[in-house]
Order: C-alpha cells, then structure tokens, then sequence
C-alpha cells in the first residue's frame, strides 16, 4: 500500500470524516451528525475513535469504534465501517487493521446486515446470529406480542435474589467479576453505558447467591403506546450463572407492568433461566420496534473475532439507542 495511509482521527479533524460519511453513507448517519451522540460514543480525549485511511491525500475508508472498557488497549465494538465506491478493496484492509491498530484482544460488531457476512468470513472472522429469547407474562390478551402459543415454561422459586443498584459505589463494592467472559467490560464501561447515556433509563441489578454478587443484569422498560415491554439488554458475569435469573423474570415483569421480557443476545443459554428460544418455526411474533409497532420477528446478525467464552447483548457497541438525527 504504498500511496495507502491509515491515520487516527483527532477531534480537531472530526469535520474530515462527517462529510465523507455524508457523501458516501448514503443517508447521514445520527452518531457522526448529532454532536452529542458522536461526543458520547468516539471523543477520546483530543482524539477520536475513528481510523481513516488516505489513498493518494483522499480519504478512501473509515472505521469507528467504541470501547468496552477504559484500557488504552481495551476490546472494541466496530461501530460504523464505510468505504467510497470503487474502494471496496481498502475498506477491507481498513478493517482488516482494526485490532492491530488499536490493540484490542477481541473485536466484534453487533448487528452487521446479513448481506456482509461472507466479508468477515473473508477477513478470517465469525459472523453468526445473535439468539432471540422471550418470556410471556401470564395474561389473557396482548397487545404488542401476537401470541399464537403461549408457551410458558415452568421456572423454580428463585435461589437467588436481586439488588438494584443506583450508582457506580454501590457496583465497585459489590462486583468484580468481569474477566469471566469476552469483550472485557469494567467499571468506567457500565457507568458509562448505564448511568450516564443521555436518552435511557437502565435499571442496573446484582444477583446475588450465599451473600456474594456473582454477576450483573441490566434491564430497560421499553415504553410505547400498547403497553410496556422489559428487555434484557446486558448481562456481565459467569455466562453459566444465566440461570440465575430463573423465578426473578415474573417479578419484574408484574412490578413494571410489562406484557413480556425478551433478550437478543449469544454465548448464553437463555431457556436455563425461563425464556423460550425464538427460532424460525415459532408461531409467535415478538416485535422488537414498538414506536410505533411493528408486529414482525426481526433478526439480528453480528460478527466477532474470537468466541471463545464470547458474549453479546443488544446495547453492546452503539445498539438499544435512539435514532436521533
């Protein structure tokens, strides 16, 4: 690559990568074009976490990511990967450079269209589908759900209890457990993403087995005009300790009023904690847009490049967000 440059962006340059994702995204993408999601997911001090690469003094690809953790050499969520028309080939080797460029041990991007996959296979990755678990509230009708089989599988009264935590001190006294599994979140990370995003609110559990906090969970009530619905959008912990949630699901689902509780996720066993696997013979739709509605079964696509002991949910990288412009 010899006319090829790949440089970091700093923030004083940020204008060089907006108009180029404006000119070759082909609509503008809300993270680079609405100041305050672009300071929240890429500034890094008087940098940015964004990569380009110049062919011949012009920008030919871009790649942003977001951390998983504060390390300088933290895992990385791939956020938005472009390249000019004609330059196919660049923006390749581009992502090609990612995980060396920025140290990171395990690199994934969390809902790829389906059509990109062979792409990642072709860079030596693995793309795969993230799994979709739900589970039914116990009710006579539904509104947001089109429940053709209400399948409710038995859960046992919980061994197991939950603490809601409301700030970072009461996690940093309670918690350590974050090597169990990939990308390697910590601290920084959960205040971050979910204390301090600006247009959600989280709601931040320890599960707690014989007195210790073995892992954490974290919920969102999604809001729309047919009702509520509580999803399961993080889970930080031994990835076999999942059936820790089993008998807490009913319960918050009944306090928060929710019509079910559904999780995309991979890398752990959602039916050893009470949710049914919705897979392609379910007769039931679990709609994940609720405003407005849109009672159809969405899939979701990812890709990673190492799954050993590998975790996903569906407010990794920059997903469970607004689409603000």
């Amino acid at each position: 690559m010899s006319n090829e440059i790949i440089k970091r962006l700093p923030m004083c340059e940020k204008n060089k990568v907006v108009d180029f994702l404006n000119e070759h995204w082909g609509s503008r993408h809300p993270l680079v074009n609405n100041e305050q999601l672009f300071n929240y997911y890429y500034v890094d001090g008087d940098m940015t976490n964004f990569y380009y690469l110049e062919d011949d003094g012009e920008i030919a690809a871009v790649c942003g990511y977001i951390k998983c953790s504060e390390k300088s050499d933290s895992d990385i969520w791939i956020s938005i990967w472009c390249a000019k028309k004609g330059k196919n080939g660049l923006g390749l080797a581009l992502m090609g450079k990612m995980q060396e460029l920025t140290g990171a041990r395990v690199m994934s991007c969390n809902n790829i269209r389906k059509n990109t996959m062979a792409f990642y296979t072709f860079l030596g990755y693995h793309p795969d589908e993230l799994n979709h678990y739900y589970r039914l509230r116990d009710l006579s009708e539904y509104k947001i759900a089109v429940v053709n089989n209400k399948n409710i599988p038995h859960c046992p009264a919980p061994s197991t209890h939950l603490v809601k935590f409301d700030n970072m001190e009461q996690i940093k006294s309670a918690f350590s457990n974050f090597d169990s599994c990939k990308p390697q979140k910590d601290y920084w990370y959960v205040d971050k993403r979910y204390f301090k995003y600006p247009h959600y609110e989280y709601k931040v559990y320890g599960v707690y087995k014989n007195g210790s906090c073995e892992s954490l969970v974290v919920f969102r009530v999604n809001e729309s005009d047919e009702g509520y619905v509580l999803r399961v959008v993080d889970y930080i912990g031994t990835p076999e300790n999942i059936s820790d949630l089993n008998g807490h699901i009913d319960a918050l689902m009944e306090q928060f009023d929710c019509e079910f509780c559904d999780m995309y996720c991979y890398g752990v066993d959602g039916t050893k904690a009470g949710f049914v696997l919705r897979d392609k013979d379910d007769a039931n739709i679990i709609p994940n847009y609720l405003n407005t509605l849109l009672q159809q079964n969405i899939d979701y696509y990812f890709f990673t490049t190492d799954t050993d002991n590998f975790v996903m949910f569906k407010a990794d990288g920059d997903q469970d967000r607004k689409n603000l412009g």
